[in-house]
């Protein structure tokens, strides 16, 4: 497994002002001349917006069948304060943490948080292939995908624990939103067997 670095708490602007040690580590990197830059949207919460339709869908189809088959409301008002918790939990520092264990165990990951915006993030200068780069990105919904599954399987009677389970469920598979659209984008300009390599002035890809 890679090695993991705790980054703390910071401001989302400090993240990224160039001035961090996995800047420092991406600017020692060297990267091929004929590396062709990987077109993102400059802004890319907003972009990433339309891949949480089907998670979303997902998630609210759980619910609804659930519900049906019940007959009955299926959550404890007493425990949803901490299901959000847990929800924050799992969109944040457990989602970054997910994608570092994807890379190589040579490679050095920061991860950390950023309270006050409500985001958490994972940096590496590390260089991926584009294949381990879509299951890095994945890796998160992975979170999501459990806490669901545990809420569909739990007993009717036990509604304590599905209120526990379904913010975690919706936030594990809507957070990493931004992570299905790089896959989206990969799968459509990255051939396959290509390297993706984190640089100063975005993601590029090389052979």
């Amino acid at each position: 497994m890679a090695q993991i670095l705790w980054h703390g708490n910071h401001r989302w602007d400090d993240v990224w002002n160039g001035r961090q040690p996995w800047d420092r580590e991406i600017t020692e990197k060297r990267v091929p001349g004929n590396a062709v830059p990987v077109d993102r949207p400059a802004d890319i919460v907003k972009a990433s917006t339309p891949c949480m339709i089907l998670p979303g869908i997902l998630c609210f189809m759980a619910v609804w069948v659930k519900t049906m088959r019940a007959g009955e409301f299926l959550f404890d008002w007493w425990f949803v304060p901490l299901s959000f918790v847990l929800g924050f939990a799992v969109a944040m520092p457990l989602h970054e943490f997910l994608h570092a264990i994807c890379y190589p165990k040579d490679a050095r990951v920061y991860i950390g948080v950023c309270l006050k915006q409500l985001r958490a993030y994972a940096a590496s200068a590390a260089a991926l292939s584009r294949e381990r780069y879509i299951l890095m990105s994945l890796a998160p919904a992975l979170s999501g995908l459990l806490a669901l599954t545990a809420f569909l399987l739990c007993p009717v009677t036990m509604k304590w624990l599905m209120t526990l389970c379904v913010v975690p469920s919706f936030m594990g598979l809507l957070s990493p939103a931004p992570d299905y659209m790089d896959v989206i984008i990969l799968l459509r300009q990255v051939p396959k067997g290509a390297m993706i390599q984190a640089t100063a002035s975005g993601l590029v890809w090389y052979r």
